[in-house]
């Protein structure tokens, strides 16, 4: 009886002693800047923690694959995401943020000014939203934020950069924005189309040729636009931005995503390229 009793006296103590290791490591871990790129499908998903622990998602995904993958990056007792920024209400990028709802503490939703009224799953989307009761902010206008040294620079929706009314809504409306941390810069394009490149274009570059200088958007790493379809990532973008990696977060889909011709542009601009569907997530430390 005393055998069995030290015996699993000595497995709890094992126990307690690995748990607190675990935590121990993992709050370490939790305390260094990465940006994850998530592999959900067809769909967006990015995880940025900030050297002071704090977590912003970038988009969900379309279904719960979101948590499955949360779940590989976070340790089992975190349960709060800071910041759960959805860059435009298409379902594949905000499907998946209901479940977020759901499973985490959020502290903190950012979206655009779009809705979808009548459809049912927004219905569903805006009564776990009043639920959550989080601060819910709006871009709407360039603004920058900073968080714990690194900085988001939101450049889009942006009523000065002169879209034409037919583009101010739908993927040229999505938020996209700069993270830089350090001498490392991230940017995000959601589903950005042509018209939002340009437009980035003629109000941050100096000029529109190959000696143009952009530093507001240039960018070590870029997120392309729209999953790699062929109505984002213009040449002259392209080099506006002059990205080291491009990284295109696709999955199955009978789109044609990415396009044949935006991986040659790609190439063609000398940027290394990852894919959610080739390389699954896609980890920047």
């Amino acid at each position: 009886m005393r055998k069995k009793f030290f015996a699993t006296l000595a497995t709890s103590l094992v126990l307690i002693v690995g748990l607190y290791f675990y935590v121990q490591v993992s709050e370490a871990e939790s305390k260094v800047f990465k940006v994850t790129f998530l592999n959900v499908g067809q769909g967006d998903s990015a995880l940025i923690r900030f050297s002071d622990g704090e977590k912003m998602l970038v988009d969900c995904g379309v279904n719960s694959k979101i948590l499955e993958k949360l779940g590989e990056h976070l340790p089992f007792y975190d349960r709060v995401i800071d910041y759960l920024l959805i860059t435009h209400p298409d379902s594949d990028h905000y499907g998946g943020c209901v479940d977020v709802l759901k499973r985490y503490d959020v502290k903190q939703v950012i979206t655009n000014s779009d809705t979808k009224k009548g459809d049912s799953f927004w219905a569903v989307w805006e009564k776990y939203l009043e639920e959550e009761n989080a601060v819910h902010k709006i871009i709407s206008k360039p603004q920058v934020w900073e968080i714990d040294g690194a900085k988001i620079e939101f450049l889009s929706p942006d009523k000065s950069l002169g879209l034409e009314s037919k583009y101010e809504k739908g993927n040229n409306n999505s938020i996209v924005f700069r993270l830089v941390h350090g001498s490392e810069s991230f940017l995000f394009m959601g589903d950005a189309e042509l018209p939002v490149e340009m437009a980035l274009i003629n109000k941050y570059c100096a000029s529109s040729t190959v000696e143009a200088s952009c530093p507001q958007i240039d960018a070590d790493y870029l997120k392309v636009g729209h999953h790699g379809s062929d109505s984002s990532s213009d040449e002259k973008f392209l080099e506006a931005v002059s990205p080291a990696t491009a990284i295109i977060s696709v999955g199955k889909n009978s789109f044609g995503h990415p396009s044949f011709r935006i991986l040659k542009k790609l190439e063609r601009a000398e940027a290394e390229i990852l894919r959610t569907d080739h390389d699954g997530d896609i980890i920047m430390e």
